[in-house]
Protein backbone atom coordinates (compact mmCIF):
# COMPACT_ATOMS: atom_id res chain seq x y z
CA UNK A 1 0.00 0.00 0.00
CA UNK A 2 3.09 2.37 0.22
CA UNK A 3 3.27 2.23 -3.75
CA UNK A 4 7.48 1.52 -3.14
CA UNK A 5 7.21 -2.28 -2.58
CA UNK A 6 5.11 -5.28 -4.27
CA UNK A 7 5.28 -7.73 -1.52
CA UNK A 8 5.49 -11.46 -2.29
CA UNK A 9 4.83 -14.09 -0.09
CA UNK A 10 5.88 -17.29 -0.92
CA UNK A 11 4.60 -20.39 1.36
CA UNK A 12 5.25 -23.61 -0.84
CA UNK A 13 5.70 -27.00 0.63
CA UNK A 14 8.56 -28.92 -0.91
CA UNK A 15 9.33 -32.71 0.00
CA UNK A 16 12.81 -32.34 -1.54
CA UNK A 17 15.47 -29.14 -2.26
CA UNK A 18 13.01 -27.26 -4.90
CA UNK A 19 13.61 -24.66 -7.58
CA UNK A 20 11.16 -21.57 -7.95
CA UNK A 21 11.13 -18.61 -10.02
CA UNK A 22 9.15 -15.81 -9.55
CA UNK A 23 8.09 -13.60 -12.48
CA UNK A 24 5.92 -10.70 -13.12
CA UNK A 25 4.30 -9.97 -16.38
CA UNK A 26 1.66 -6.84 -17.18
CA UNK A 27 -1.47 -7.61 -18.62
CA UNK A 28 -0.24 -8.45 -21.62
CA UNK A 29 1.97 -11.49 -20.99
CA UNK A 30 5.18 -9.06 -20.97
CA UNK A 31 7.55 -9.66 -18.71
CA UNK A 32 8.30 -6.65 -16.60
CA UNK A 33 11.46 -7.42 -13.81
CA UNK A 34 14.18 -9.59 -14.10
CA UNK A 35 12.65 -13.18 -12.36
CA UNK A 36 14.08 -14.36 -9.87
CA UNK A 37 15.07 -17.80 -8.31
CA UNK A 38 14.18 -19.40 -4.79
CA UNK A 39 15.42 -23.17 -3.69
CA UNK A 40 12.90 -23.85 -0.81
CA UNK A 41 14.01 -26.58 1.20
CA UNK A 42 11.56 -29.04 3.34
CA UNK A 43 10.64 -27.79 6.57
CA UNK A 44 11.75 -23.94 5.41
CA UNK A 45 9.27 -21.45 6.42
CA UNK A 46 7.24 -18.82 3.86
CA UNK A 47 9.39 -16.54 2.41
CA UNK A 48 8.52 -12.94 2.13
CA UNK A 49 10.17 -11.43 -0.62
CA UNK A 50 9.51 -7.63 -1.17
CA UNK A 51 10.06 -6.29 -5.02
CA UNK A 52 10.49 -2.67 -5.40
CA UNK A 53 8.23 -0.65 -7.70
CA UNK A 54 11.43 0.87 -9.18
CA UNK A 55 12.72 -2.29 -10.55
CA UNK A 56 9.32 -3.19 -12.42
CA UNK A 57 9.25 -1.23 -15.95
CA UNK A 58 5.89 -0.36 -15.53
CA UNK A 59 5.03 1.65 -11.55
CA UNK A 60 1.16 1.54 -12.23
CA UNK A 61 -1.25 -1.20 -14.13
CA UNK A 62 -2.63 -4.66 -13.41
CA UNK A 63 0.32 -7.11 -13.03
CA UNK A 64 0.65 -11.15 -12.48
CA UNK A 65 2.89 -12.60 -10.33
CA UNK A 66 3.76 -16.23 -11.23
CA UNK A 67 5.52 -18.66 -9.25
CA UNK A 68 7.19 -21.67 -11.60
CA UNK A 69 8.82 -24.92 -11.17
CA UNK A 70 12.14 -25.60 -13.15
CA UNK A 71 10.13 -26.99 -15.75
CA UNK A 72 8.00 -23.97 -16.15
CA UNK A 73 4.93 -24.86 -14.89
CA UNK A 74 2.97 -22.86 -12.52
CA UNK A 75 2.94 -24.14 -9.09
CA UNK A 76 -0.43 -24.61 -7.51
CA UNK A 77 -1.93 -21.53 -6.40
CA UNK A 78 0.86 -19.64 -7.54
CA UNK A 79 -0.39 -17.29 -9.60
CA UNK A 80 -2.15 -13.89 -8.60
CA UNK A 81 -2.70 -10.50 -9.93
CA UNK A 82 -2.42 -6.97 -8.28
CA UNK A 83 -3.44 -3.50 -9.36
CA UNK A 84 -0.86 -1.13 -8.87
CA UNK A 85 -2.87 2.58 -8.83
CA UNK A 86 -0.67 5.25 -6.75
CA UNK A 87 -0.96 7.52 -9.78
CA UNK A 88 -4.74 7.10 -9.34
CA UNK A 89 -4.77 7.36 -5.80
CA UNK A 90 -2.41 10.82 -6.35
CA UNK A 91 -5.46 11.82 -8.65
CA UNK A 92 -7.82 11.04 -5.60
CA UNK A 93 -5.78 12.76 -3.21
CA UNK A 94 -5.55 15.83 -5.36
CA UNK A 95 -9.12 15.79 -5.52
CA UNK A 96 -9.78 15.77 -1.93
CA UNK A 97 -7.21 18.24 -1.21
CA UNK A 98 -9.78 20.78 -3.90
CA UNK A 99 -12.58 19.47 -1.67
CA UNK A 100 -11.53 20.19 1.64
CA UNK A 101 -10.18 24.00 0.39
CA UNK A 102 -13.83 24.80 -1.06
CA UNK A 103 -15.35 26.73 1.00
CA UNK A 104 -18.79 27.14 -0.96
CA UNK A 105 -21.64 24.96 -2.66
CA UNK A 106 -20.43 25.77 -6.22
CA UNK A 107 -20.17 24.37 -9.74
CA UNK A 108 -16.39 23.69 -9.22
CA UNK A 109 -17.18 22.28 -6.00
CA UNK A 110 -19.72 19.57 -7.23
CA UNK A 111 -17.34 18.63 -10.52
CA UNK A 112 -14.33 17.97 -8.30
CA UNK A 113 -16.76 15.87 -5.93
CA UNK A 114 -18.44 14.25 -8.76
CA UNK A 115 -15.32 13.26 -10.75
CA UNK A 116 -13.55 12.17 -6.96
CA UNK A 117 -16.61 9.63 -6.67
CA UNK A 118 -16.53 7.99 -10.60
CA UNK A 119 -12.55 7.96 -9.78
CA UNK A 120 -12.88 6.09 -6.78
CA UNK A 121 -15.62 3.56 -7.58
CA UNK A 122 -13.74 2.57 -10.66
CA UNK A 123 -11.01 1.78 -8.46
CA UNK A 124 -12.68 0.36 -5.91
CA UNK A 125 -14.99 -1.97 -8.50
CA UNK A 126 -11.23 -3.07 -10.26
CA UNK A 127 -9.51 -3.69 -6.88
CA UNK A 128 -12.35 -5.98 -6.50
CA UNK A 129 -12.32 -7.27 -10.07
CA UNK A 130 -8.64 -8.54 -8.89
CA UNK A 131 -10.29 -10.32 -5.88
CA UNK A 132 -12.89 -12.47 -7.74
CA UNK A 133 -9.76 -13.22 -10.82
CA UNK A 134 -7.86 -14.42 -7.86
CA UNK A 135 -10.09 -17.03 -6.68
CA UNK A 136 -11.80 -18.08 -10.20
CA UNK A 137 -11.22 -20.57 -12.27
CA UNK A 138 -9.18 -20.33 -15.08
CA UNK A 139 -11.57 -20.21 -17.65
CA UNK A 140 -12.99 -17.19 -15.91
CA UNK A 141 -9.94 -15.71 -14.77
CA UNK A 142 -9.12 -13.25 -17.83
CA UNK A 143 -12.36 -11.88 -18.05
CA UNK A 144 -11.81 -10.59 -14.34
CA UNK A 145 -8.33 -9.25 -15.30
CA UNK A 146 -9.61 -7.35 -18.35
CA UNK A 147 -12.74 -5.72 -16.19
CA UNK A 148 -10.38 -4.83 -13.95
CA UNK A 149 -8.10 -3.50 -16.55
CA UNK A 150 -10.77 -0.98 -18.51
CA UNK A 151 -12.27 0.01 -14.91
CA UNK A 152 -8.29 1.13 -13.89
CA UNK A 153 -7.93 2.46 -17.66
CA UNK A 154 -10.96 4.37 -17.41
CA UNK A 155 -9.99 5.82 -14.13
CA UNK A 156 -7.07 6.73 -15.48
CA UNK A 157 -8.66 8.74 -18.28
CA UNK A 158 -10.71 10.48 -16.33
CA UNK A 159 -8.14 11.75 -13.64
CA UNK A 160 -6.05 13.18 -16.97
CA UNK A 161 -2.88 15.04 -16.67
CA UNK A 162 -4.35 17.37 -14.19
CA UNK A 163 -3.84 15.01 -11.35
CA UNK A 164 -0.81 14.37 -11.88
CA UNK A 165 1.33 14.59 -8.90
CA UNK A 166 4.19 12.06 -9.32
CA UNK A 167 3.85 10.86 -6.00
Amino acid sequence: DSCKFLSVIINYTASSSTVLTLEIEDISGNTIAVPVTFTIDPGSGPISYPIPITNLSITNGLVTVKLKTDTGNIVPDGEKSVLLHCDIDCCLTKLTNELIDCHCDCARCSTALAKAQKVFLLIDSADYAIVQANSATTSAKPGFLQDANSKYLKAKEVCDDSCGCNC
